[in-house]
């Protein structure tokens, strides 16, 4: 019955299965992993098993629940299978994420127990937006509770990257099913964030009506599925079959609605792909999928290796570098189309060369669909910028508007708006600290007590002043009225070493945990986009057009070739030739992957591969991998990852290139380090050694880091 089956669809739809896929369809009864590289056919495979579940198993529509990680997939899935089966028959099987799932469990729940509820999540009413802060007219929405709690607890404002973080670490607590006596556990930058969590959830749960934010849709159906076995007995017989997909992206939570559901029947189909999961940040728990056999003994696992999207060159060179990750599923991916060009990698010596390597590629190149991949939103901001004044539209997937409200830009501002009016204590007062004036807040307070249309710096020097500050006032004060006259990259630098604003923000990162390397990124995107540009006015208005030029690309979304997306962005999509960008160590994998990993922390560097792999994937036939030596005046080493890929594409070269073995280590060898330079090796044992270097001074580094990515030579 099953061949019949396979060869009307292939006459229906024009898809020809594999083996593999073939039994992932009709494997019905019983649970069932169903691993899936990148461009294997999952959604086909997936779409193809409802077909045989609704046409060869006769069963019912509503009793198939198929649930997806986004409403995008859903969607997509939804028109697959109206493209497939439209024609054969009237059934239609209802996609959903597991969000509105379990959102329509609380729905059932709270309705039968004549709770009151509201959402305090997502869009917010203008009537909600002009409400006070004061007693209960805070504006029912979870960022502006969070701001009053914020406030409550430090007595200061909440900065938008601090707003970020407390969110981010309370989607966490409740993905991860935290206990509260366990909050201190999840790692977050926002001081007493623990304590405003307690108090976020008190607010929610003593008020009338109960608040929900969307995380708690998923907290609070697992809640009633586990404590209502009526509930979850309708539930468990509705549902015969329940099929889901992108499970690698699941958290803990909806591994556990999903278990609840599939209930001792557990017909049960997971489809996932352990080597794509790459939202650990967001929750995501890439090790209950690969305890799938503990949880239901007896079960079938199949993996669908062969890849119908790449080219031999692009997947034998992926298949081999995601084997860096020890915590997976062993596999083998593979494909039969047509071999293509070998996988570039292009090193330029600078930052900007990067990007016009980039620039001129994708002006020379033809009709294909194009992708500027990259880890961080911010490294879209420039290459924007180059694109625009080059005539080029572009897509960008993922708009992240907080560059351009980051205190850091706002803070450069300030010093060249402070240079055209040095006469305004408001714009002093935000950045008295970091110009090496030495201004206390006291001379603040007393500055904003006077009437006066004399320079700030001139009254503060009128008045009585520690010694320390009568030679440092006036010089600041000449340093900024220069800048008046400078072009705005100039004027940055001068920000930057003559007014002392690096060292400042070094100090400030070690005081508040920020992430040094991306606060002097993002002073370099600056640097980067006044490079041309005349006046200090000039600057600050290619900033507004900047930021509106990057809001309005959605709008070129199916008519650009061109897309601009981060990596975790891109995951499910394909493209003819793919860029992947700022491939740096510091970049991927960033400063904290590599020193937990130094720490024996394996977890978040084995992630970074991850999402490394995912980029590599998405490329049909070209895959282009760049890195550079020098941003500014900072020296960087390529990415251990491209390194790592060098070592597959041409191993022999790697060997030859006088890299340091296991048996070559000694004590008293004299080595070189790609980016420490020359030293010698005074301690070993174990997996780390100790090199004293010349310039660099002491390092411990890790054996097998060095060895793998050719980062040491015999001096």
């Amino acid at each position: 019955m099953s061949g019949q089956f396979f060869d009307k669809m292939e006459q229906v739809t024009g898809v020809r299965l594999n083996d593999v896929q073939k039994q992932a369809v009709t494997h019905t009864d019983g649970p069932l992993l169903l691993l899936a590289s990148p461009g294997s056919g999952k959604t086909t495979t997936l779409n193809m098993k409802i077909g045989y579940l609704l046409l060869e198993k006769q069963v019912p529509a509503d009793r198939i629940m198929a649930v997806t990680f986004s409403k995008a997939a859903a969607r997509d899935m939804s028109e697959r299978f109206d493209r497939f089966f439209s024609t054969v028959t009237n059934e239609k099987v209802h996609f959903s994420t597991i969000h509105s799932f379990a959102f329509q469990v609380v729905r059932e729940s709270l309705n039968a127990s004549r709770v009151p509820y509201q959402l305090i999540e997502g869009s917010i009413s203008d009537e909600e937006l002009k409400k006070g802060w004061d007693g209960p007219n805070v504006p029912l929405h979870k960022k502006f509770i969070l701001k009053k709690l914020y406030w409550e607890t430090s007595g200061k404002q909440i900065s938008e990257e601090e707003m970020d973080e407390l969110m981010t670490y309370i989607s966490l607590v409740k993905n991860r099913m935290v206990q509260h006596k366990d909050l201190d556990s999840i790692e977050c930058s926002v001081n007493q964030a623990a304590t405003i969590y307690k108090a976020y959830e008190r607010f929610k749960k003593s008020h009338d009506p109960l608040l929900l934010d969307f995380d708690d849709m998923l907290t609070y159906c697992h809640k009633i599925l586990d404590e209502d076995a009526g509930m979850l007995a309708k539930y468990q017989q509705q549902f015969e079959y329940l099929l889901t997909d992108e499970s690698q992206d699941n958290s803990l939570v909806q591994h556990e609605i999903v278990e609840l559901i599939a209930g001792p029947a557990a017909n049960i189909c997971v489809v996932a792909d352990d080597d794509q999961s790459i939202f650990a940040w967001r929750g995501s728990d890439v090790t209950k999928l690969l305890q799938f056999e503990k949880s239901y003994p007896g079960a079938a696992v199949l993996t669908m290796s062969q890849n119908y999207r790449s080219t031999p060159e692009i997947v034998g060179a992926s298949n081999q570098f995601i084997k860096r990750n020890e915590k997976r599923y062993e596999k083998e991916m593979f494909t039969d189309n047509d071999s293509g060009e070998a996988i570039q990698i292009k090193s330029t010596r600078t930052y900007d060369e990067q990007l016009q390597h980039v620039l001129h590629a994708i002006q020379n190149s033809g009709d294909e669909d194009i992708a500027v991949l990259y880890r961080n939103n911010t490294s879209a901001v420039p290459l924007a910028d180059k694109l625009e004044k080059s005539g080029i539209d572009f897509y960008m997937k993922d708009i992240d508007p907080k560059f351009f409200k980051h205190w850091v830009v706002e803070d450069i501002l300030n010093f060249m708006r402070l240079s055209y009016n040095d006469k305004r204590t408001d714009i002093l007062e935000r950045i008295h600290t970091k110009c090496n004036a030495y201004i206390s807040k006291a001379q603040i307070a007393f500055l904003k007590k006077q009437q006066s249309e004399k320079s700030v710096f001139d009254r503060l020097l009128d008045s009585d002043i520690p010694s320390y500050q009568e030679k440092a006032l006036p010089r600041v004060k000449k340093t900024i009225r220069d800048m008046n006259d400078m072009a705005p990259d100039r004027a940055i630098r001068t920000i930057r070493e003559k007014l002392g604003y690096d060292a400042a923000i070094k100090k400030m990162a070690e005081k508040f945990g920020f992430q040094l390397d991306q606060l002097f990124s993002t002073l370099s995107i600056l640097e980067n986009i006044a490079e041309g540009l005349g006046t200090l006015k000039d600057f600050a208005y290619r900033l507004k057009e900047l930021e509106n030029i990057i809001q309005t690309s959605k709008y070129n979304k199916g008519t650009s070739r061109l897309t601009l997306s981060t990596f975790h962005s891109a995951k499910g999509l394909e493209y003819d030739r793919v860029f992947m960008i700022d491939l740096v160590n510091g970049v991927i994998p960033s400063d904290d992957d590599m020193e937990r990993f130094r720490k024996k922390d394996t977890d978040q560097m084995e992630e970074a591969v991850r999402l490394f792999y995912v980029g590599m994937t998405r490329a049909r036939t070209h895959l282009e991998l760049l890195t550079y030596q020098y941003k500014a005046n900072e020296r960087l080493t390529e990415s251990i990852f491209v390194t790592n890929v060098r070592r597959i594409l041409k191993p022999a070269e790697a060997a030859a290139a006088g890299g340091l073995t296991q048996d070559d280590i000694e004590l008293g060898l004299e080595v070189i380090h790609r980016k420490f330079g020359p030293g010698l090796i005074t301690e070993y044992g174990g997996d780390s050694m100790g090199i004293q270097f010349e310039e660099a001074g002491y390092k411990e580094l890790l054996v097998d880091v060095c060895i793998d990515n050719g980062l040491l030579q015999k001096a």
